[in-house]
């Protein structure tokens, strides 16, 4: 065989690899396994735990989190992972790496489920589409071990579930559309979006009836694991957290003119994390909607610019550009997504037919109802907020290059704008975990430092995310304001802040510095290094995906306590 059609022939191989469900969700599972616990997975960890040992009682203890011990009732976190996440701790012991490899059948529903979503909207695309998406900044950085991921899994899996079922008017297949729809919902709530989106399809493709079916059992699953929680501690989850009110009406203010204010609020963190999680996305539909190939190099050259300039220069010598840079990017995306539409609905442009039919008015509809759902279901911007409205405007996006390239081949967009978005995939998704590592060795540094102490002292520590889950590992104890009492020989191992007021990573919540007169250092772990560029904790919860910092990653201080000190609060 020539050397040239060996070459051609090992092409072919890895390009249908990396479009094969089981490759991708292998690669996501695997990159996700290399970075340590952070944020909210110590919550999610901690539920697990227990349900290993108490699987009948999933709520029946309390749980340490922002530095308080709380019932566990109070913490959002509904059942699904935590049980799942609890069959490998049984089994195998806690292991968080282990833990990241167990979720690969969620990651393995979410590309088999993206898949065949794009075979039925956008047949033609699903090569160059299910990559870019399951690559991208919306999935590769964002699994973890939290809820989001494994919710839009499990509920794309019933809406292409239902579409199957309406096919064939399956009411076998729609029961089990419903019963997944409830497993994502009782993933995460922000999954009560899929029921209206199985509805819509229904309506839309005339089988309303098994579309009701589907969401009755979906509803049906979710009150009862409800009705289970209200018999055995008398409360649900889910109320629980749905009726607590957090719009507090200004002075003079209505409760509904303080809703509209707050929500009004979200409209930036919703354009600026699009703009890093729907880079690729947003060249597509940039492509497609006929701009042209040195316009397409210019918009990704900007993108790529703007990210490494907050990645390697510090605010002081760019300025606070990061905000105005991500929501731009994200006003764009929006717009092209706005664009999209029109063409679906509108037919865009002299000659350019394309039929309106019930994918596209679904498809339309579907994008909607998930930008209704981000305001009306999110409390405060993250970048998990927006997964769902990236996947399902790439979903959009796919249906409108399948029909136009067919049309005007001239649009077809080029190969190097999805290389392009996954790359942006992979460099978020570095920078992510790199940032994530400071909570886990400064933890484990500080526990190095610890000198022998005499017999019956204690080692305490405070903080948050990830560095309380590595400081809890270490055998450290978790102060608590306002009860704990400090004995002479006991040690204390806290974070420092430049500035205390403000939240830095790993937030020590009403915890505040000791005085000199009852500690004396021992040591100090400074992590800090020449990247800028941080995630945690705008990417997790904040406006920015990525922003710039002014201070040391994570700077902690070892003391030992020479006096009796309470804990006060702030």
């Amino acid at each position: 065989m020539p050397a040239d059609t060996q070459t051609n022939s090992a092409r072919a191989k890895v390009a249908k690899l990396f479009q094969s469900p089981w490759f991708l969700a292998l690669l996501v599972t695997m990159v996700n396994a290399v970075k340590p616990v952070l944020i909210d997975d110590t919550a999610y960890l901690t539920y697990a735990r227990h349900i290993s040992e108490k699987p009948l009682d999933p709520y029946g203890f309390r749980m340490f989190w922002w530095t308080v011990p709380s019932p566990a009732m109070s913490v959002l976190v509904p059942p699904v992972l935590p049980y799942w996440l609890a069959i490998n701790i049984a089994i195998f012991g806690e292991h968080p790496w282990l833990l990241k490899l167990w979720l690969y059948p969620l990651l393995f529903a979410l590309a088999w489920s993206v898949r065949d979503l794009l075979r039925r909207f956008a047949r033609g695309t699903e090569t160059r589409m299910l990559p870019l998406l399951m690559l991208s900044p919306a999935v590769l950085p964002t699994v973890n071990l939290m809820l989001d991921v494994p919710a839009l899994a499990l509920g794309l899996s019933a809406v292409a579930v239902f579409m199957r079922a309406a096919d064939r008017g399956s009411w076998r297949l729609a029961l089990t559309a419903g019963l997944l729809a409830a497993l994502a919902m009782q993933t995460k709530y922000t999954a009560l979006l899929i029921p209206p989106a199985v509805l819509w399809y229904g309506l839309t493709h005339r089988r309303i009836w098994l579309a009701v079916f589907a969401v009755g059992i979906a509803a049906s699953g979710f009150v009862a694991w409800e009705l289970f929680l209200v018999e055995k501690y008398y409360l649900s989850h889910f109320l629980h957290h749905a009726l607590v009110r957090e719009t507090i009406p200004e002075p003079g203010e209505s409760l509904l003119e303080a809703f509209l204010r707050e929500k009004s609020d979200l409209g930036p963190p919703l354009a600026g994390h699009l703009g890093c999680l729907g880079i690729g996305v947003g060249l597509v539909m940039a492509a497609v909607v006929g701009v042209r190939q040195r316009t397409l190099v210019a918009a990704a050259t900007v993108w790529l610019c703007g990210f490494v300039t907050i990645v390697l220069f510090p605010p002081e010598r760019i300025g606070n550009i990061a905000p105005t840079f991500w929501q731009s990017a994200g006003w764009i995306y929006l717009f092209g997504l706005v664009l999209c539409a029109n063409i679906l609905v509108r037919r865009f442009g002299k000659g350019l037919r394309i039929r309106w039919n019930a994918d596209t008015a679904f498809l339309v509809g579907w994008v909607l109802i998930e930008v209704a759902g981000y305001f009306v279901l999110t409390p405060f911007g993250a970048a998990r907020r927006v997964i769902a409205l990236t996947i399902v405007g790439g979903l959009l996006t796919a249906c409108v290059v399948s029909r136009v390239e067919r049309i005007r081949p001239h649009r077809r967009p080029p190969g190097w704008v999805f290389g392009f978005g996954i790359a942006a995939g992979f460099a978020v998704t570095a920078l992510d975990t790199f940032d994530a590592y400071p909570e886990k060795v400064c933890a484990e540094r500080a526990a190095s430092f610890i000198p022998e102490r005499p017999s019956g002292s204690k080692v305490w520590s405070v903080g948050h995310w990830g560095f309380q889950y590595y400081c809890e590992r270490a055998g450290m104890t978790l102060t608590i304001p306002a009860r704990t009492i400090m004995k002479p020989g006991d040690i204390l191992v806290l974070p420092i802040y430049p500035n205390h007021e403000e939240l830095f990573r790993p937030h020590a919540g009403e915890v505040i510095l000791p005085p000199s007169s009852v500690v004396e250092p021992i040591a100090e772990v400074v992590w800090d290094d020449a990247i800028s560029g941080q995630t945690i904790p705008s990417f997790y919860c904040g406006a920015s995906p990525i922003v710039g910092r002014t201070h040391p990653r994570l700077r902690v201080m070892v003391y030992r306590v020479t006096s009796e000190w309470g804990v006060p609060r702030n």
